[in-house]
């Protein structure tokens, strides 16, 4: 508790002890500057000091535009990562850079799409002056979004609406004027933000929808496993040495992969472990929530591995602690099943658009053995091809 106390309040410390004065300094220094000098309205911030302190300022202000931009980098990378998680983006690739911080990630191609995004923006806007009203717009738009975001966040916590509403209202009143005073610099390059912020919704909004409709699919033409585990006999199938892992979306459906697999073999395992692999709205999930066991019948299994959106998959790791709950797993008699689907346009047409989009970024995703830290060699692959 004392630790986590110390790491709380320094930052509140830093924030009151010397950014809140030096921003206060500054802006107020602007501000007499101006009523002093009109003429200074050009560039109050470099005219605050005098010829000599041209340069040095120069220096310090592109120190603060590096330590900001990386800050934007690492939280477009952050946010990037909970939304593979939470089923929003296609499975990406992740590298740690750090073995102590789970937060410092690298996302390659969050970062080449943020460079092309900067390049785009620095040829078109070609100045500082011209690139503020999109920056108006950016930041107002953010603040009224958090504004919201709070109110849902304060209202699942406990606060009533009558306590909720008046508070969040006076905030949302002021987001609203700023951004309404902006949104007549729309034409002047405000639209900037507001087309990047509808390709990224319509990005994730295709995403989330695509999946939702392959479910619903799979739904449809998928066996109950209840009733697939009851139609089996001692006799047939046949029934190997050895441990299959099959990869599910739905605990309460047979897998395709393992009906390809009985397709193909004609044989299954003596233990067949159906798991479904699941993100809760939640950062972290601790080791003792972390797998679910249950015995169906007949040498099967199901098992629901729990993550959190900020917790790496990594199912290995999760296998370890099997033992835990009594339930022995030697990883050199285990095999693990995995669908691999290829998708096809339904029809042709405009209208089809987010379908082909959705196809395009399902066969950009990661692959799932990498994405869930499988040992490759102790992977088998099948599926087939599904309309859209």
């Amino acid at each position: 508790m004392p630790i986590w106390g110390i790491s709380a309040a320094a930052p509140c410390g830093a924030w009151l002890g010397l950014v809140f004065p030096a921003l206060l300094l500054n802006y107020f220094g602007q501000g007499a500057l101006l009523l002093g000098d009109p003429a200074a309205l050009e560039n109050p911030f470099y005219r605050l000091v005098p010829n000599w302190g041209l340069y040095p300022l120069v220096a310090l202000s592109s120190i603060a535009t590096i330590i900001a931009s990386q800050a934007v980098i690492s939280g477009a990378f952050s946010l990037s990562r909970q939304a593979v998680q939470l089923g929003y983006l296609p499975r990406l690739e992740v590298r740690h850079t750090s073995a102590t911080e789970i937060g410092q990630v690298y996302v390659p191609p969050i970062n080449w799409g943020l460079l092309l995004a900067v390049i785009i923006l620095v040829l078109f806007f070609r100045s500082s002056d011209n690139l503020g009203a999109a920056y108006g717009i950016a930041v107002s738009g953010m603040m009224l979004i958090t504004t919201g975001l709070a109110f849902l966040y304060m209202r699942a916590h406990g606060w009533s609406l009558a306590v909720a509403v008046p508070v969040f209202a006076l905030f949302a009143l002021v987001d609203l004027t700023f951004l309404s005073a902006n949104m007549l610099k729309i034409i002047e390059g405000g639209w900037f933000p507001i087309v990047v912020a509808a390709l990224v919704f319509t990005i994730m909004g295709t995403w989330w929808r695509g999946r939702r409709i392959l479910a619903e699919q799979r739904a449809r033409d998928a066996m109950p496993l209840t009733q697939f585990v009851e139609m089996l006999n001692p006799e047939r199938p046949v029934r190997v040495p050895g441990t299959a892992i099959f990869m599910a979306r739905d605990l309460n459906q047979v897998p395709s992969a393992l009906l390809h697999a009985l397709k193909h073999n004609k044989a299954l395992h003596e233990r067949v472990v159906m798991m479904q692999v699941d993100t809760e709205d939640v950062p972290h999930v601790l080791d003792d929530r972390r797998l679910e066991i249950a015995e169906i019948g007949k040498g099967f299994y199901t098992m629901r591995v729990r993550y959190g959106f900020m917790d790496e998959p990594n199912i290995m790791r999760a296998l370890a602690l099997c033992r835990v709950q009594h339930f022995r797993i030697n990883l050199m008699d285990t095999s693990f099943y995995i669908g691999r689907e290829k998708l096809r346009p339904r029809g042709t047409g405009f209208l089809r658009w987010r379908d082909r989009l959705f196809m395009f970024m399902n066969s950009l995703a990661l692959d799932a053995t990498e994405f869930f830290r499988i040992p490759p060699n102790r992977v088998v692959e099948l599926g087939g091809q599904i309309e859209i």
